[in-house]
């Protein structure tokens, strides 16, 4: 339903300066699907940074990925889902945002559990991936607090094997 005129105008822009920066609708898409990862993805890095310990960091990462992917980041992905079962485009975008993800989340895990194999720490992450995932859509789950608690710890559960 995105019609590159109608945009234009509601960002008080020619449609000739727009299609200079995107020439199509899926170019205009994809870039805002990126952005929203590269968000996370700083998000994630902020994380790490900002605590003294991976279980911390990772706690607080699947705390804040929950968060977001509850608002309208979650929406985009949804949308990326969707897209990416239809397009190779957005399949590959799809690919591209959560391998980086994942790899991102990997380095905790191993810190945190550096017996496991690399193989177990990829299954892992995408395991948790999913639970972030999955946690995001549901709308019905009682007190926020509460039902992001539980996402981390089973997180936790499924980084430490629980």
């Amino acid at each position: 339903a995105l019609v590159m005129r109608e945009l234009a105008e509601a960002l008080q822009m020619k449609l000739g300066n727009l299609h200079y920066y995107y020439a199509t609708k899926d170019d205009l898409v994809l870039s805002v699907l990126e952005a929203e990862a590269q968000i996370d993805l700083e998000a994630i890095a902020e994380g790490i940074t900002q605590h003294n310990d991976a279980e911390t960091a990772f706690r607080a990462i699947v705390g804040n990925l929950v968060a977001r992917w509850r608002g309208q980041s979650g929406m985009l992905f949804l949308a990326l889902n969707n897209l990416a079962a239809h397009n190779e485009m957005y399949r590959q975008l799809y690919n591209r945002i959560y391998l980086r993800f994942y790899d991102a989340l990997e380095g905790l895990l191993k810190e945190m559990n550096p017996a496991l194999t690399g193989e177990e720490i990829s299954l892992r992450v995408r395991l948790i991936t999913a639970l972030i995932d999955g946690s995001s859509m549901q709308i019905r789950v009682g007190k926020k607090h509460a039902y992001l608690e539980r996402v981390r710890q089973q997180a936790m559960n499924i980084a430490h094997d629980k």
